[in-house]
């Protein structure tokens, strides 16, 4: 697999003069704007992103495993298919961030606002959306096994053909939301 300074080239999309501008702006370039970049398949394990802006952003089927997102700007970002298992997206700002098909397995969305993401077909095992707002959020056929969404707002969400056995939603304000056929309890 080709390198291209700190990160690993793997995906036929991902545009390398991209890459290297992220590679400046980890390197404490901070000024660099990381807005409309097509890093689609790049190799982005464990890096530091918080407070990134990140607007119109292409991460579709990046590895993002053990990345930190907290607090960053996300709008219009595609993050479809992209691995952010064990992710610390905290209080990240995902308004209509889509997250289709994502594996979000254990990842920190705490006090996210996700208002209108698409988390659609998406893995979302052990996540912890503790005081997110997922109104209007799309989540049909998404995994949510449990996932804590204590205190959050899932006004008007559908949650459709989900998967929500052991999901927590103690005090989660859950009014005009969808759960048509979702999966309460594992069955034989």
């Amino acid at each position: 697999m080709p390198r291209l300074g700190l990160f690993c080239y793997t995906g036929p999309m991902a545009n390398p003069d991209h890459l290297e501008r992220l590679q400046r702006y980890i390197q404490g370039d901070r000024l660099l704007r990381l807005e409309q970049l097509d890093l689609s398949g790049a190799d982005l394990r464990g890096l530091n992103l918080s407070g990134a802006w990140l607007r119109d952003t292409d991460l579709s089927r990046a590895n993002l495993t053990q990345a930190r997102l907290a607090a960053a700007p996300l709008p219009g970002v595609n993050l479809s298919g992209a691995n952010l298992t064990e992710a610390d997206l905290h209080g990240c700002i995902g308004a209509g961030t889509d997250f289709s098909g994502a594996i979000l397995q254990r990842a920190n969305l705490r006090g996210a606002d996700l208002y209108g993401a698409i988390f659609e077909a998406a893995d979302c095992s052990q996540a912890n959306f503790t005081g997110a707002d997922l109104s209007l959020a799309q989540c049909r056929q998404a995994v949510f096994r449990q996932v804590k969404f204590n205190q959050a707002i899932l006004m008007g969400a559908d949650f459709s053909y989900t998967n929500l056995v052991g999901a927590d939603l103690s005090g989660a304000q859950t009014g005009r939301t969808k759960f048509d056929f979702a999966r309460w309890e594992d069955t034989p």
